[in-house]
């Protein structure tokens, strides 16, 4: 009776080294093939960007060409659900932004489950958002944005160009104890024509977003919602200052199908990181106002389930139902 057990514990063991190397073996080789990564937004954007300027030195690096494919619609959705059908092999990955930790508090159903159907990867790069208002405004901090609102409820709104932003805007709501209005604009191009021409008080989208006005003198940044001053504008405030604890981020994180082995998506988070410590990349992410990520897969992970979880409580408190 000993024996067979012992036999067995053998047989267990060999197979569990088998596969162990097995596994080993494919994070070694990976990828044996080109590298598929969807964008859920339409070409030109932030998110096509972000992909871009990593795609060369990666696919360098990898041997194999990352090739980029973007399939925008339902506000990421559709390109979202695409990667989470694919095989969890490696070979589909998703670029996508803050959109898909606010889609949860947006949508009542999604056809995808955010936490269970991906393996978050590392974050690509990072740009808070900033509120701002046209240069010509007689508001001049976010003391300013708290004193008038208080003092006329209603009175202020601020223009966004997506739920990300509105939310953002909403927290510094929740956290301000004010109650500006949200108005929606379909891109950050005709936001930031209608904040440099005074038709709109305020505006809350990313530094990456706002940064031409800016540097042009048509808008000022108020404030800017990460907890220490961006690097493009360091003389910028941060909202933090008078709205302790205040921080809103706009990110570009990779994602993998569910079932992807985990050395795999160890492969593709040291690979990106070593890509994104690259000056070049490094520059050419500043360049368009963003800042790099490369942080680990549980780092990430542990990010868009705080995320996650912050946004449902915003939406909640500004009294936005999901469709």
């Amino acid at each position: 009776m000993m024996r067979h057990l012992t036999q067995a514990a053998w047989a267990l063991g060999l197979g569990l080294s088998l596969g162990l190397g097995a596994l080993t073996a494919q994070s070694q080789t990976f990828p044996t093939k080109p590298v598929r990564l969807v964008i859920p937004f339409a070409p030109g954007g932030s998110t096509d960007a972000s992909a871009r300027i990593i795609q060369d030195k990666l696919s360098t690096l990898w041997g194999q060409p990352l090739v980029i494919d973007t399939k925008p619609g339902a506000n990421t959705i559709i390109g979202t659900d695409l990667v989470a059908k694919a095989p969890g092999d490696g070979y589909t990955l998703l670029l996508t932004s803050t959109a898909y930790v606010v889609n949860p508090s947006m949508y009542q159903k999604l056809p995808y489950d955010p936490m269970s159907d991906f393996m978050p990867v590392t974050m690509v790069s990072v740009s808070p958002f900033a509120l701002v208002t046209p240069v010509a405004s007689s508001i001049k901090s976010i003391k300013d944005v708290l004193a008038m609102e208080r003092a006329n409820v209603g009175s202020l709104a601020f223009g966004v160009s997506d739920s990300s932003a509105a939310l953002s805007g909403h927290l510094l709501n929740m956290m301000g104890k004010i109650h500006m209005q949200s108005v929606s604009y379909k891109g950050a191009g005709p936001l930031m024509t209608d904040l440099a021409g005074g038709h709109v008080p305020l505006g809350m989208a990313a530094v990456s977003s706002v940064q031409s006005q800016v540097r042009a003198g048509r808008v000022r940044i108020l404030g800017v919602g990460a907890s220490k001053p961006s690097p493009l504008f360091p003389d910028a405030p941060t909202i933090a200052a008078d709205i302790p604890g205040y921080e809103a981020i706009s990110w570009f994180g990779l994602f993998a199908p569910k079932g992807t082995p985990k050395d795999v998506v160890a492969k593709i988070q040291r690979d990106v990181a070593t890509v994104l410590k690259d000056p070049e990349i490094q520059k050419r992410f500043f360049d368009i106002g963003a800042e790099v990520g490369g942080q680990s897969s549980d780092d990430f992970a542990v990010r868009v389930r705080s995320d996650m979880d912050l946004w449902a409580k915003v939406a909640k408190s500004a009294g936005i139902k999901p469709e």
